[in-house]
């Protein structure tokens, strides 16, 4: 099924309705091998590097935050541009795994449930960065999920967005399960503004339809 650069390939995961509890045994069982972990590309998302470059901003101190960090570098390329990172991931050996890749890293690693963040975490970044995590999630969970990740943003602050696109008429086997823009307006009823919305060129299968959206609060 297409590339492998993407939170919750199909065959990565067992179906919705364990939820989350499949993340945590993934990476326990690759034993330290990347190649068994379906979406660690051992370099940052395309998507993510493209706008970074594009905006060419020094993060000069601000706060940013990485939702579902994984194996770590979209995390560090943050930290690298100058913005005091917190990457968090709910699978505490893929949080391992960051600080034994990164030994010298800047970014604070934590290991958080997105349904249960700290309360000091609400509102307290400049920028959210959520790539490919809330298509790992299935469709009854991701309202809320949604939620969690706007509550991040602070006065000011932009979430930047990357995931799968589907009509809202598309049956599709996940995971991954692709999300809809009617689906995304719950960002903008959480209290964000739509800036950017385009269709990107995120890995080698031409047939999947990403989008990256940048939201303000």
């Amino acid at each position: 099924m297409g590339d492998r650069s993407e939170g919750g390939e199909r065959n990565a995961g067992p179906s919705g309705r364990e939820g989350t509890e499949w993340f945590e045994p993934l990476y326990r069982q690759a034993e330290g091998d990347p190649s068994r972990v379906p979406w660690a590309e051992l370099q940052p998302k395309a998507p993510l590097l493209e706008w970074l470059d594009a905006h060419d901003e020094p993060g000069a101190g601000r706060r940013a935050v990485v939702v579902g960090c994984g194996l770590g570098d979209d995390a560090e390329e943050v930290a690298r541009r100058g913005w005091r990172v917190t990457a968090f991931d709910l699978a505490p050996t893929a949080i391992e795994w960051c600080r034994r890749r990164f030994p010298a890293t800047e970014v604070d690693y934590q290991v958080a449930d997105l349904f249960r963040l700290p309360a000091a975490w609400r509102g307290a970044f400049d920028l959210v960065i959520e790539v490919y995590t809330l298509q790992a999630l299935p469709a009854e969970m991701r309202p809320e999920a949604i939620d969690r990740v706007a509550e991040l943003v602070g006065r000011g602050g932009r979430l930047l967005l990357v995931c799968r696109l589907r009509e809202v008429d598309e049956i599709v086997e996940g995971p991954p399960w692709p999300l809809t823009t009617k689906e995304l307006t719950r960002l903008e009823e959480a209290g964000l503004t739509l800036l950017e919305s385009v269709e990107v060129d995120g890995g080698s299968d031409p047939s999947v339809r990403r989008l990256r959206q940048v939201y303000r609060r």
